[in-house]
């Protein structure tokens, strides 16, 4: 009876996997505000395995960052650099890929699960759509809109994500005309912070996506967010503004959340050299923060320039490995 009751909780586990968790993508795409990369893994037998990666600057004009507005401005340009970086990265065969967006064309937000709990799908994104009414700088009927629940018994907000239909229309456009159907999209902070804070973290953590014209920053207690912000335009042109701002944050942290301190901070720096934001978050933070591997998860370990670039396509990816 013992292995019988084991055996009906491993097969629920697995059928709870099956039905609740997607089948994460081998491949994905990151867009940054300058330049795209893709990470492929592949399968052996049993095994996934890291297979390539490639990044690639963006022409001047191809991109231009809007939550409001769609943000690839020249096509053409666009198309030409997503299949010259697709193809370095051994990709061209198309099929599914995760797409990995910039912070700042994603909105985000921590609601109380009452507030946004329906008795299906639709009606919970109706619901969804009609709490960030306010907050949308687009009309709540045109966002698409996706949600996780906390963990039970967690008294974590449910995390919240909307983005403006002709935005994201845009992206899936560009990565169809090459074969691609992007199942998995994601903002690159919660991409990232899923690695950078991890699932068993029972502390408080602080996780900064710093990238060119944006910081992000992600507070999370056992795992769960309960602060989300990005910070936009000439706030995060230099490093100053940046480093009050994390200061004001861990104020805000210890005196209006009760922190009893963080347990880590984690830093993805794509806008500096990640010695350089080190050097620069260690004051405010209070602590030494680290630099996110992405490369870990594959069993490597690099976390320089040009890994960070790759960052958000190799976090979305890893999940698969």
């Amino acid at each position: 009876m013992r292995r019988a009751g084991e055996g009906l909780r491993s097969g629920h586990a697995w059928l709870r996997r099956r039905l609740l968790e997607p089948d994460y993508p081998l491949i994905a795409l990151e867009v940054r505000p300058r330049s795209l990369g893709v990470v492929r893994l592949f399968r052996e037998g049993r095994r996934v395995l890291l297979g390539a990666a490639a990044s690639l600057d963006l022409p001047e004009g191809a991109l231009n960052l809007s939550m409001t507005q769609p943000n690839i401005t020249d096509a053409a340009a666009f198309g030409k650099a997503l299949a010259t970086v697709v193809e370095r990265a051994g990709a061209l065969s198309g099929g599914e890929i995760g797409l990995v967006l910039p912070d700042p064309v994603v909105r985000l937000a921590l609601l109380p699960a009452p507030e946004v709990t329906g008795r299906g799908r639709r009606e919970t994104e109706d619901l969804i759509r009609f709490r960030l009414k306010k907050a949308l700088p687009f009309e709540a009927r045109e966002a698409r809109v996706a949600h996780r629940a906390p963990p039970p018994g967690s008294g974590g907000q449910v995390l919240v994500a909307a983005v403006f239909r002709p935005v994201l229309e845009g992206y899936e456009a560009a990565l169809s005309a090459l074969g691609f159907r992007p199942g998995l999209v994601e903002a690159a902070c919660l991409a990232l912070s899923g690695r950078a804070i991890g699932e068993g973290s029972t502390g408080d953590r602080l996780f900064l996506n710093w990238d060119h014209g944006y910081v992000s920053l992600v507070l999370s207690r056992a795992g769960w967010p309960i602060l989300l912000r990005t910070l936009t335009g000439d706030f995060a042109a230099a490093p100053d503004p940046v480093i009050r701002e994390v200061a004001n944050t861990v104020l805000y942290y210890r005196e209006r959340l009760a922190g009893p301190g963080l347990e880590a901070a984690v830093v993805r720096s794509a806008a500096l050299p990640p010695e350089e934001a080190v050097a620069l978050l260690h004051e405010p933070l209070g602590l030494k923060p680290e630099v996110l591997d992405p490369w870990e998860p594959f069993g490597g370990s690099d976390s320089g320039t040009a890994a960070q670039a790759l960052a958000g396509a190799a976090a979305c990816v890893a999940r698969a490995a």
